[in-house]
């Protein structure tokens, strides 16, 4: 119960009308309809413009009802599904329209649970039964939706493969719903049971909020460098518009779907600033070794890519020490959330838990943000996950260990 809402409780009648509580005002049932409310709405958002599109200009042999399976199926990639074409497998999430997908659902989940009760036994340790109604109903509802795009989907040219519909039946939903109870937790602390409280020690803790600052950072970075090596290469990007010959709705697809896919490339440019580098087709990478040439695929945004050659030593020591520097500013924030004159040990498990938090969540975007566009050359697209979390950590915590032992030595003086 909100503070607003506990103040309308003690005036009379608060909460409740002359005619008593609406069948449909706060509760499971209101959840339930904006749960598929919510759904229907991020589900339009790629439905109506591939529809629109095709009423532009329909492919031969094909009707509205093909139009609808390939935007479910679309929706479900940018969802975080994997699809399948005859044989080849794509699996690249464009990162823009998860969150946008992320966006609306925590959106619907927050209107679902406003002025539900937080009062009374908790079910199962964990939310009071009022309010663990509503949620349910709410990723019930979502899900419903969910189901029948992967039904749409499932008939058109792109049915996504099942054991992937986990990530729109369950991480959409549930990061909305964590973003939701988290709000929930600071505003009513009791509302949240003991089996939704992290076991993590207070020491690590501390650091999880640094450490997400340290990767919004990093990827600001990388946008940077994408949007300035757009600017850069615009002629080029332009040239490979021009002869694809995209006119229409066609063109304006193609600009939203590259525009869907520009924080994927940003997390490219984190792995190349960190050391491992990235590729856009087998073959064709860009690490700190050099930029190697390839056959890539006619996307005009790719026009921004490094001509094929070496990269000068200096800019690897210029984007070490970049990521070198972020560490040490995620270790000076993480070790801002102790006592000044705490241990050097505790502000090294602080700083070591911001550290892991930042590499952790770049690898885990990047698992999503690359992938499979296609069979062979594009068969493998993006950063090497694993070894950006590990090489990232090592040098984010490296700068970090810096700080920690810089300030350790300024209270010693």
């Amino acid at each position: 119960m909100t503070v607003t809402d506990r103040l309308r409780a003690t005036l009379p009648g608060g909460g409740t009308t002359g005619d008593g509580p609406s069948r449909w005002g706060p509760g499971w049932r209101r959840s339930g309809l904006l749960g598929l409310l919510t759904a229907l709405l991020s589900s339009a958002l790629m439905l109506v413009p591939v529809v629109v599109a095709w009423r532009q200009d329909p492919l031969a042999g094909s009707d509205a009802g093909s139009a609808l399976d390939v935007g479910a199926s679309l929706w479900l990639l940018a969802s975080g599904a994997q699809l399948t074409a005859g044989a080849a497998t794509v699996s690249l999430t464009p990162l823009l329209g998860l969150a946008v997908v992320v966006g609306l659902a925590w959106l619907g989940a927050r209107e679902s649970v406003v002025s539900v009760s937080t009062e009374g036994e908790h079910w199962a340790r964990m939310l009071p039964r009022p309010l663990a109604a509503a949620v349910a109903a709410w990723w019930g509802g979502y899900a419903l939706v969910v189901v029948v795009g992967w039904a749409l989907a499932g008939t058109g040219p792109f049915p996504p493969q099942p054991w992937s519909m986990i990530l729109p039946l369950v991480m959409v939903p549930g990061l909305a719903l964590l973003l939701v109870l988290r709000a929930v937790g600071d505003d009513d602390p009791d509302a949240l049971g003991p089996r939704l409280v992290p076991p993590l020690p207070d020491v690590l803790r501390r650091g999880v909020g640094a450490g997400l600052a340290g990767a919004w950072l990093l990827l600001g970075v990388g946008m940077l460098v994408v949007v300035g090596a757009l600017v850069l290469a615009w002629p080029q990007v332009q040239a490979i518009a021009a002869d694809l010959g995209a006119r229409g709705s066609g063109a304006w697809v193609l600009d939203l779907g590259q525009l869907s896919v520009l924080p994927n490339l940003a997390v490219w440019v984190v792995s190349f600033l960190a050391g491992p580098g990235f590729s856009v087709v087998d073959g064709a990478s860009v690490s700190w070794g050099g930029v190697e040439g390839g056959l890539l695929p006619m996307v005009p945004v790719l026009g921004a890519m490094p001509q094929p050659g070496g990269v000068p030593a200096l800019v690897g020591v210029v984007a070490f020490l970049l990521v070198v520097a972020v560490g040490a500013w995620v270790g000076k924030r993480a070790v801002a959330t102790v006592a000044r004159l705490s241990r050097l040990r505790t502000k090294v498990l602080v700083a070591f838990s911001g550290c892991a938090t930042t590499a952790l969540a770049l690898a885990l975007v990047d698992g999503v943000a690359g992938g499979s566009l296609g069979q062979f050359r594009l068969a493998d697209v993006g950063a090497p996950a694993l070894e950006l979390g590990l090489v990232l950590f090592a040098e984010l915590f490296l700068g970090a260990l810096v700080h920690v032992l810089r300030d350790a030595w300024r209270l010693r003086r």
